[in-house]
């Protein structure tokens, strides 16, 4: 007669392999990127990415001091402005979404719209 103890270790076991491995199966989305640094100031630069994410039809989700992003079902894309000196500003864009293709060609999009 096999034990309870013996029964339930099993078991234990038997769903931590399966949990396990569902979560190594699941597929992180893509991250793609680019930046520049161009002769606005962080106010300027966030208002410039703002109607990027909008003629995009990205809905705004986050706005601080530096960074503003937007989502849509299937994507996200954050800005980010760090002012280097006065009216210098890096500007970074972030796209993330589990289809690569979408990703890379919003990011494109963000691009010419900024």
């Amino acid at each position: 007669m096999i034990s309870m103890t013996y029964l339930l270790t099993a078991l234990l076991t038997g769903l931590g392999l399966v949990a396990t491995t569902a979560a190594s199966q699941a597929v992180p989305p893509g991250i793609h990127y680019a930046w520049q640094v161009l002769g606005i100031d962080t106010a300027q630069c966030l208002g410039q990415a703002r109607q990027a994410l909008e003629s995009q039809g990205l809905e705004a989700v986050q706005n601080d001091a530096t960074s503003i992003a937007g989502r849509s079902e299937t994507v996200t894309a954050m800005f980010v402005c760090l002012e280097n000196q006065p009216a210098t500003t890096t500007v970074m864009v972030v796209v993330a979404s589990d289809d690569d293709a979408q990703a890379l060609a919003l990011r494109e999009a963000l691009k010419q719209a900024f």
